[in-house]
């Protein structure tokens, strides 16, 4: 498709935009200690600049610091203190011919850094209702659980609410405005004001937690009354032709709370105070595990599009909408006006180049998200921004793709998704790289993933793209043992064969019935409709979840079996919740706790969690977990001299992410 829509420069008042491309407003928690800018989150912006965006919204800039921050490492512009990053930030990303807004926000009763420190919580009105404890939400590893419970564990933490007078309004009026003044000097190009998403603006636009009963409570106009005197305050301050807009919810999902009309009103109040345009995005009930996935962070393509051509209707300013849109989606949304620009986040993470490849014709060489929500769920952990296939994302600083100052004859020994990145690294850096793979097709176990997922094809397809773009030489059905490597004599030798994925050691584990992921191929692609009525999967992270669901849409019912509390352990948390929560919706039992005892005529016979023995009747028994490294060959090349560098699942089990991970490890040091 041409993007000649999306390449076509715009204006939001009086700032010009190269194209409509933006990068979507997200917590990078790349600041210092108290949301000071540091060298990586520069470099970080910069690589998107560089990209080619519009636009670049860094998100969750705090007003004020270090109270109302949701983490340590939240950005702030609090007072001048903090103009000198910033000064920085805006002039290497004004050197690539990009523009850079930030997105200010108090966190209100998000404010985590208030609990910690013993500081109330601002709201506009005190809870009314009790927080609701989803289980999904306690799906966490013993690590995530020691970072996401460390407020509650400060000695004397307590979580207090303190519901705003007059005065604390008027207060937080003057910090938004003075954040803007100082943005504005520092020559940072517009503000988003963030009245979204459950922050402090959107605490008052809500009606779940704003029960006022004065000229800031009810109706929506007074809802947004304390929305509206900020943007006024800020236009009586910096005049009008600084660009300022809002980001608002197009409504709230599993809760009764804003509405579509609710929106609608408040970007028509907001036009008339001087905003500049409105960016609509979508919030949901924060106590639910899938919330994340319905809203902000939406698993849906195009969810928010009609939300915002609604608001476009309503009024005369530019519409910024969002949420999973592909090149392609968002190239139809501004040709049938539905938007005026299209603010991109996984996407701009996964491939920073994607406006210029666009721009180059090239939207086959752009680099997909496949969904794992590594991004957003590192906010949760209190931990910086990574990617799943980027592994230069959150690591610019450090991990510098740059020509080899020795460029050498590198083997590649392995052609699944650690081979593939390594090799592509590889030549990207001037490397001659060979690629070796076994089988009949690139791909190795990832291949099978394939079949069971949209973005995973989508990734498989640009790895193999790239092999073709970087003209890497690849010999497929070579099976490599140590004398022919030895024999090749290459400079280095990249090990990137996989681990194992063994049957487990409990009676009748060579029953016919039971297989492994290799052995799945041929009922994976569809070859084979072979399946039986009950399917039992031993080992539950995704890839025990992905393949229970395609049993499952084959009429199997499905029980998978997983001996932690965790299922789809390898997932960013928002991930997880999602693909637990679908998995159970279709009707497949999750069982955690579940420790193997023999498979028989029967089925599986396990004790559960509670240490009661039960059997769960099986056709067919897939055995999706328990995978281990095999570093056998990289060991055996070693010992015989050779340069030899272990990567991916031979390794250390880490899947796609830790393929892309230890691929740059090792490969930028070549």
């Amino acid at each position: 498709m041409n993007h000649a829509k999306l390449l076509t420069p715009g204006r939001i008042g009086s700032m010009t935009l190269r194209n409509r491309i933006f990068m979507c407003p997200m917590g990078d928690n790349q600041a210092t200690a108290g949301g000071y800018v540091t060298d990586q989150q520069i470099d970080y912006f910069e690589a998107r600049a560089r990209g080619g965006a519009a636009l670049l919204l860094v998100g969750s800039v705090g007003v004020t610091a270090p109270d109302g921050l949701s983490s340590p490492r939240q950005s702030a512009i609090g007072d001048e203190s903090f103009l000198s990053g910033w000064r920085r930030l805006a002039d290497r990303v004004h050197e690539h011919g990009a523009r850079v807004a930030l997105q200010l926000v108090h966190n209100g009763k998000n404010a985590v850094e208030d609990i910690i420190a013993a500081r109330p919580l601002l709201v506009p009105s005190l809870p009314d209702r009790p927080l609701f404890a989803d289980p999904l939400m306690g799906m966490l590893t013993p690590e995530e659980a020691s970072v996401m419970g460390t407020p509650a564990q400060v000695k004397g933490a307590e979580v207090v609410f303190q519901e705003m007078t007059h005065a604390d309004i008027a207060r937080m009026v003057a910090a938004y405005v003075d954040a803007v003044e100082l943005a504005k000097g520092a020559g940072i190009d517009a503000c988003e004001l963030h009245a979204g998403h459950g922050y402090l603006i959107d605490n008052f636009l809500s009606p779940t937690t704003n029960h006022r009963h004065d000229e800031y409570g009810g109706c929506v106009e007074n809802r947004a009354r304390f929305l509206i005197e900020i943007l006024e305050a800020i236009r009586a301050r910096v005049g009008p032709d600084y660009p300022i807009w809002c980001r608002i919810n197009g409504g709230e999902v599993l809760i009764e709370g804003e509405t579509l009309e609710d929106a609608c009103r408040v970007a028509e109040l907001s036009e008339a105070a001087g905003a500049d345009a409105v960016h609509v995005s979508l919030y949901a009930d924060p106590t639910r595990g899938i919330g994340f996935s319905e809203a902000h962070a939406t698993h849906i393509p195009g969810r928010f599009l009609e939300l915002g051509a609604a608001v476009k209707k309503r009024v005369g300013i530019p519409v910024i909408t969002v949420g999973r849109l592909s090149p392609d989606d968002a190239e139809r949304a501004l040709a049938d006006g539905k938007a005026d620009f299209v603010a991109m986040g996984r996407k701009l993470l996964a491939d920073p180049e994607l406006p210029n490849k666009l721009a180059a014709g090239e939207p086959a060489s752009v680099r997909p998200c496949i969904y794992h929500y590594r991004c957003i769920s590192q906010i949760f952990v209190r931990s910086s921004v990574r990617c799943a296939v980027n592994s230069m994302t959150g690591f610019e600083s450090t991990r510098k793709l740059e020509p080899a100052s020795d460029p050498r004859r590198i083997l590649v020994v392995g052609g699944g998704p650690a081979g593939m990145e390594a090799a592509r690294l590889g030549a990207l850096r001037g490397h001659q790289v060979v690629l070796a793979e076994a089988g009949s097709r690139l791909g190795g176990r990832f291949a099978l993933a394939a079949a069971t997922a949209e973005p995973n094809a989508e990734l498989l397809a640009w790895f193999e793209g790239e092999l073709v773009r970087r003209e890497i030489e690849v010999r497929l059905e070579t099976r490599l043992d140590v004398d022919a490597v030895v024999e090749g004599g290459f400079d280095e030798v990249v090990v990137a064969s996989g681990g194992r994925w063994d049957r487990p050691a409990i009676p009748g584990v060579d029953d016919a019935r039971v297989r492994t992921v290799d052995e799945l191929g041929s009922w994976l692609e569809g070859t084979s409709s072979e399946i039986g009525r009950n399917f039992v999967l031993i080992g539950g992270d995704r890839v025990g979840i992905a393949l229970a669901g395609v049993a499952r849409a084959r009429g199997a019912a499905v029980e998978v079996l997983q001996p932690t509390e965790v299922f789809c352990a390898s997932n960013g948390l928002v991930g997880r919740w999602r693909y637990v929560h679908d998995a159970q919706e279709s009707g497949i039992r999750l069982r955690s706790g579940a420790h193997l005892r023999a498979i028989e005529a029967g089925g599986v016979r396990f004790i559960d969690g509670e240490g009661v023995e039960r059997l769960s009747p099986a056709d067919q028994i897939l055995i999706s977990g328990g995978a281990t490294p095999d570093s056998s060959l990289a060991d055996a090349l070693l010992a015989r001299g050779v340069r030899a560098h272990a990567i991916g699942d031979c390794r250390t089990i880490g899947l796609v992410e830790g393929a892309t991970q230890t691929a740059a490890e090792v490969m930028l040091t070549l």
